[in-house]
């Protein structure tokens, strides 16, 4: 080629297969790097590709018999089949000539600031091949989020006080489990409505399916429906609404407030009821209605006790059971023998 290169003109023969020859892998591997750095370029594969056609048509071009034209040809295809090698090797590498998208490195500015929570992170990516840096982060974040809740609702000791249920999903997100499929059922153990990205969505309806029709039984139409009359029919006078007793939960009335549950302490205790202590006044039930953990529940109670027993008199001890408090309430309703 370069003799040729002389006859067509070029002072420097050398330049022309030197240029296209070199160029060709050049281009496939700026190719392959821009796919490398996620910024691919499709019209940068076409510049090897053509440059390769255009090194096998000078190089036959340049031959003067026939044979001399096929092996011109021959020795610039074997230089773009080793460059095309070498190309493929290097795209399965990186993952471009198969499709898996190789592990993103962690930036080092993090493994800097915090490097235990950083190989923390780097250790769930390897271990369940989270290649997307960005994914690892957004799961992270949701496992911090989580966390947080369970100790705004819980306070410090969340992990010791938070229910079982409550604790599965942090479990689950160590064997590859995704915390949005499980956060909300966690989030309503602990008396936590679920929002946000842990909001549950709302399943569809689900529509009575049509009744088949049976073979041999004839088909009868429902009956149309009369028309609408066109003359309003006249209005009746409203019939007086009953007012009716509020609902009872447990044999005892609805309460939403401390006051409204002093009350019924206090009708309780004056009726000897202490089964209703083990049922809709446990400290969990009380805590429930007022948006508090059980420990405060049975707080607000033994309050209110100690409340309405100062007003008949009674001492109640700090740590006393129901089964001492409704005694000491029986000996000062129960009138002295003269």
């Amino acid at each position: 080629m370069s003799k040729a290169a002389a006859s067509w003109g070029f002072t420097e023969p050398w330049v022309l297969p030197t240029a296209i020859d070199s160029a060709i892998p050049v281009f496939t591997g700026a190719y392959l790097f821009l796919i490398r750095m996620d910024m691919p370029l499709w019209w940068a594969r076409l510049v090897p590709w053509a440059l390769s056609l255009v090194t096998c048509a000078l190089n036959v071009a340049s031959g003067d018999s026939l044979w001399s034209k096929v092996a011109h040809g021959a020795m610039s295809l074997l230089w773009v089949a080793v460059s095309e090698i070498a190309a493929h090797t290097y795209a399965v590498r990186i993952g471009a000539a198969t499709g898996r998208r190789r592990m993103d490195k962690v930036r080092r500015s993090r493994w800097f600031l915090d490097p235990v929570a950083t190989f923390l992170l780097w250790r769930r990516m390897q271990l369940w091949e989270l290649s997307s840096y960005d994914k690892a982060l957004e799961l992270e974040q949701e496992r911090l989020e989580y966390r947080a809740l369970l100790r705004s609702k819980f306070g410090r000791a969340w992990r010791r006080k938070a229910p079982v249920e409550s604790l599965l999903p942090l479990q689950l997100v160590r064997h590859g489990r995704p915390l949005r499929e499980t956060a909300a059922a966690g989030l309503l153990a602990a008396g936590i409505e679920p929002t946000g990205i842990f909001a549950s969505a709302p399943e569809p309806p689900v529509l009575p399916a049509p009744a088949l029709p049976v073979p041999g039984v004839p088909v009868v139409p429902a009956p149309a429906k009369p028309p609408t009359p066109s003359v309003l029919p006249a209005v009746k006078k409203p019939r007086p609404v009953a007012v009716t007793a509020p609902a009872q939960q447990g044999g005892i009335p609805q309460w939403s407030t401390e006051g409204e549950l002093y009350e019924i302490i206090k009708d309780v205790i004056d009726n000897g009821r202490r089964d209703v202590f083990n049922g809709p006044l446990t400290g969990r039930a009380i805590g429930l209605v007022l948006g508090k953990h059980e420990g405060e529940g049975r707080k607000v109670r033994s309050r209110l006790i100690k409340t309405y027993a100062a007003t008949k008199g009674i001492s109640i001890p700090d740590k006393a059971t129901m089964n001492q408090v409704f005694a000491l309430f029986g000996q000062a309703l129960t009138p002295a023998n003269p």
